[in-house]
């Protein structure tokens, strides 16, 4: 697919979600073994690092994951860019009082990659793409107003 083609897609598929405003887009990429390195440091570090970015959700899930010998390397790996790319398309006055383990990027019911957060507006929209490729893990994040809040 061309890239063109992606981008039209996705501003189709914008307009098509009510969105009234873009008012923020943040991009990612992690180089996955960063994140593996970081992981088999000692297990204070990594009860520490993991405690500190991810939410109870994420974190219960990693756990689970690290008991079955899933990949939770690429799983904390993507937690990590969908919230870097979340606070890269955040305004300034967000982004200093923005904590990362306040964020959920697990919702249960869906496939599709999404961020929740008691401190998300209702007339706000967030929009997650992810995608890997070998050792590489890219997320972006476009943040919208809804058509539907009150200006």
């Amino acid at each position: 697919m061309s890239l063109s083609r992606s981008v039209s897609f996705t501003q189709t598929a914008i307009l098509n979600a009510s969105i009234a405003t873009i008012c923020g887009l943040g991009i990612d990429l992690v180089y996955v073994p960063r994140i593996t390195a970081l992981l088999s440091r000692k297990p204070v570090y990594l009860a520490k690092f993991t405690r500190r970015i991810l939410h109870d959700a994420e974190y219960n899930r990693a756990a689970s994951m690290i008991e079955s010998r899933e990949r939770h390397d690429l799983f904390i790996a993507r937690c990590w860019s969908i919230k870097e790319a979340l606070f890269k398309s955040l305004d300034k006055s967000r982004q200093s009082c923005f904590q990362m383990r306040e964020w959920n990027t697990i919702d249960p019911g869906s496939s599709k990659p999404t961020v929740s957060c008691e401190a998300i507006s209702k007339d706000e929209d967030f929009f997650v793409s992810v995608t890997h490729d070998g050792e590489y893990l890219l997320a972006a994040v476009i943040r919208g107003q809804s058509k539907n809040s009150s200006q």
